[in-house]
């Protein structure tokens, strides 16, 4: 995925920061990086990086001095558009001739996988 992302300035790591923060109207950084599933130290490093980008916004939380929130930017929104067309035509290749039925099974085991794991 990383190599597909490259040619359009993202990777997973953000892929997934953008993701999370479309879902959300905003989260904290220990939020996305439970949610990334990455340690929140490189979460942060990840955050300023992608804040000097413009594609993410922080501020310091009003209920909470400790805590920095991070929204999405117009161009995080944009960028997600662009990555989420990129993935979709990946997707279409990986599973295009596989059957809805198949990729149920598929996602059943993936789930049995991982919550094995956790």
């Amino acid at each position: 995925m990383d190599a597909h992302l490259k040619p359009i300035g993202m990777d997973v790591p953000r892929w997934r920061v953008l993701n999370i923060l479309h879902e959300y109207e905003f989260a904290t950084i220990s939020r996305i990086a439970d949610l990334a599933v990455i340690r929140v130290s490189t979460m942060t490093k990840l955050i300023y990086r992608m804040e000097s980008e413009d594609l993410v916004r922080t501020c310091v939380s009003q209920t909470d001095g400790r805590v920095t929130e991070v929204r999405l930017t117009e161009k995080g929104r944009a960028a997600l558009s662009q990555v989420r067309a990129k993935a979709g035509h990946i997707f279409e290749r990986a599973f295009g001739d596989a059957s809805d039925e198949e990729i149920q099974a598929f996602m059943a085991m993936t789930r049995r996988i991982y919550d094995n794991i956790y």
